[in-house]
């Protein structure tokens, strides 16, 4: 009776065993596949016998080792880091178990709420930097949770892509160029190159447009050469359906992507233009450099230069009017062939080493074709024009070039000398001229409020005094043409750095009885 007692309880014991066997597979199943969807890797199959991790890993990614994750010293500012992510109709899908409602303790779902706005410009033939009495807030990047009913294979079945690391980047002021390249290009270049980011190569940079806006297609050419793995795109185009694919795949859409599914990514949002942090003079130089042995000859006509008066020895500058489009149709320079005659005829002879100096002028246009802007500013010695987006261009110049900006009273956001003087190792010289005499502004001021093209908004007077036109005197530019001459006939831009060094003027204003005096550094 005995004997048949332990046999029953030992026979007991094995239906118990083997009842728990397949719950023990599972529990093994899912250990090995928890270790092997670490972020940085992939869902992948047993490795072969006889070969490590490592290579297996390898066999995932397409052969190549799989990149380590971004360790959190690597995360820069203003930018937060998910891992295991995929991304659907301008959503990030959390595609951990940790993120369901039904998962205990529910794990909140991230935030990424920069606010930035957009305008919306009307059309082709529009300003688009007017903005409106209450400009449109870019909308909120989206976070949910993965569920039953993803609507595609590469989400139901997702394979983690470790060798791109997106960079959504929530940007300001997205159409406008200046804007892209103090706000953006800098941030990017700071944050990627000047710290030798060891993942800069993995970038796969993504602009959250608002509600499935394109993307200007200057950014491709600003800013692709800072990304160059893949190229720049927006959230709307990098999350459509239509790159999803069976069996987790996808197709590239034309990115060199193969899917929607991610290690990690990151959700950043560029600095304040007048940042310290940044540096966009060596951002804009980064660029000209890409660009140099691929740009066309200048496509600007540059006429004048009259002879010298007596022997000794003579220079040459290139001076370079940069005119706004007729579209935009506000600060303009109404007085431009004027300009032009005068400064073909201009000539100056620095007291302190003779050097006499005349000039040949040229105008130019600044307009999207970028390479073209570029070929044009890098022709002149110095570019004169009203304070905006295509003097902006100033930072593509050749080393010691010069930007001349013109102001109107009341507007004399130096912005530009703020981002020239962020560089410790300066390679552009910045000057400005502000005109204070009010009759030389046209239309008049309520011409100007009902122009179709004027800035509307909530900013103050100022930017209405900032986009009036002008006839810009002569005598005024001439005054600080002298004053650059000067420094370039006694050691160019170490003559221009000591002047700053000693507080000397760079920027003056013209009064209303014709007379030119030291200005203000004005801002930061």
């Amino acid at each position: 009776m005995k004997l048949k007692r332990r046999q029953a309880k030992r026979l007991s014991s094995l239906r118990v065993a083997l009842a728990l066997l397949p719950l023990a597979l599972l529990a093994l199943v899912a250990a090995y596949h928890s270790r092997q969807c670490k972020p940085g890797g992939h869902l992948q199959s047993a490795p072969a016998q006889g070969r490590g991790t490592a290579a297996a890993a390898a066999d995932a990614a397409g052969g190549q080792p799989v990149p380590p994750p971004l360790a959190p010293e690597d995360v820069p500012p203003d930018c937060m880091r998910v891992e295991r992510v995929c991304v659907d109709q301008q959503m990030v899908v959390m595609m951990d178990r940790q993120y369901s409602v039904q998962y205990r303790p529910q794990v909140p779902l991230p935030q990424w709420t920069p606010e930035v706005y957009y305008n919306f410009p009307w059309s082709q033939d529009s300003n688009p930097d007017i903005w409106i009495e209450e400009p449109a807030v870019v909308p909120v990047v989206e976070f949910r949770p993965a569920g039953q009913q993803e609507p595609s294979p590469d989400l139901q079945s997702p394979v983690f892509e470790a060798a791109t690391l997106p960079m959504l980047f929530v940007a300001k002021w997205q159409d406008n160029f200046s804007h892209i390249l103090g706000n953006s290009a800098a941030w990017l270049h700071a944050h990627l190159h000047l710290r030798n980011a060891s993942w800069a190569h993995r970038v796969a940079l993504v602009v959250h447009t608002p509600l499935g806006m394109a993307l200007p297609a200057l950014w491709q050419t600003l800013v692709g050469p800072l990304v160059p793995a893949h190229p720049v795109q927006s959230f709307a185009d990098f999350s459509d359906r239509s790159r999803a694919g069976g069996g987790g795949g996808g197709s590239s859409g034309g990115s060199g992507l193969t899917g929607r599914c991610f290690a990690e990514m990151l959700l950043c949002t560029g600095r304040p233009i007048d940042d310290q942090g940044l540096n966009v003079s060596q951002a804009g130089q980064f660029i000209a450099r890409h660009y140099q042995p691929s740009l066309p000859a200048s496509p600007v006509t540059y006429s004048g230069g009259i002879a010298a008066s007596s022997s000794g020895p003579t220079r040459m500058l290139k001076v370079l009017f940069i005119a706004r489009s007729p579209k935009v149709a506000v600060r303009q320079i109404l007085n431009m062939e004027e300009l032009l005659e005068q400064c073909r005829v201009w000539r100056y002879t620095d007291p302190a080493t003779s050097v006499q100096f005349s000039a040949e002028c040229g105008v130019w246009q600044a307009g999207p074709e970028l390479l073209l802007n570029l070929a044009a500013f890098r022709s002149a010695d110095i570019a004169i024009g009203r304070h905006g987006a295509g003097m902006a261009n100033g930072f593509f110049m050749r080393e010691g070039g010069a930007m001349l900006e013109v102001f109107t009273p009341g507007w004399t956001w130096q912005l530009f000398r703020g981002w020239r003087d962020q560089d410790e190792q300066p390679a552009l010289q910045w000057w400005g001229l502000t005109v204070e005499d009010t009759f030389l502004l046209s239309p008049g001021q309520h011409e100007v409020d009902g122009h179709p093209h004027m800035y509307r908004g909530s900013q103050g007077p100022g930017k209405k005094g900032r986009d009036a036109n002008m006839r810009v005197p002569w005598a005024g530019l001439a005054h600080v043409l002298e004053q650059y001459a000067g420094v370039q006939a006694t050691g160019g831009m170490a003559a221009y750095q000591e002047r700053r060094g000693r507080r000397e003027a760079v920027v003056y204003d013209y009064g209303a009885g014709g007379e030119v005096r030291p200005g203000n550094i004005w801002g930061w």
